[in-house]
């Protein structure tokens, strides 16, 4: 197999057709061929079919039909000129985009109990300085302590700010007393969020049909 199985390019839908996240090509395949309920799958990819233009292209806005495939059906459908393949010792198989799970039916959610990433809490601030109240690229966003690290502050949700680099060369580890910096508002842990709001960048064509926008 080529290096495509790496790759993550399948969504993964709940039994609902919601998106819940998203996998690598072997992963996905893995799910197919692996576990069954009452000798069912309980992962199926879905066929999607598309009206095709003058060139013999797809119009991948206008689909025909979503059909969910099980894995031995799968591997025998034909691969067209736009799809993404894999290659085996025997065959060349059409790359799974978008798999649903036929057993789970709930929406898991983002609880942030981890450490906030600088993406993270950019994403928590909408990219906007805490002090400043300008909007800042990432690339000239920093994450600010609010009570310096020296002085035992935490990495925590409640203790991180976005800020620009400037303002955040400026402080140093002074304290935001010592230097005269006031916030705009205090931050808090983000409350729980279903997985599909992080889901917003379709890693393939076919992902659109699922997304919100």
């Amino acid at each position: 197999m080529n290096s495509i199985v790496d790759k993550l390019v399948t969504l993964s839908l709940n039994a609902n057709w919601q998106p819940i996240g998203f996998k690598t090509v072997k992963d996905a395949i893995i799910d197919m061929c692996g576990v069954t309920t009452n000798g069912k799958p309980t992962s199926l990819a879905l066929d999607i079919n598309y009206n095709i233009d003058d060139d013999g292209m797809p119009l991948l806005n206008e689909p025909l039909d979503m059909n969910p495939v099980k894995w031995e059906d799968w591997i025998n459908l034909p691969v067209r000129a736009w799809d993404l393949s894999i290659n085996s010792v025997y065959m060349t198989i059409r790359v799974p985009t978008v798999i649903i799970s036929t057993t789970y039916a709930k929406m898991p959610l983002k609880r942030f109990l981890t450490r906030p990433s600088k993406d993270a809490i950019y994403n928590r601030d909408e990219g906007i300085c805490q002090y400043t109240g300008k909007k800042i690229t990432r690339r000239d966003a920093s994450v600010d302590h609010i009570i310096p690290k020296s002085k035992g502050g935490e990495d925590s949700w409640t203790n991180l700010v976005l800020c620009s680099k400037e303002v955040n060369l400026k402080k140093g580890n002074k304290s935001n007393k010592e230097i005269g910096l006031k916030l705009m508002k205090e931050p808090k842990k983000p409350t729980p969020m279903p997985m599909y709001a992080f889901i917003k960048d379709a890693k393939h064509e076919d992902w659109n049909h699922f997304l919100i926008k």
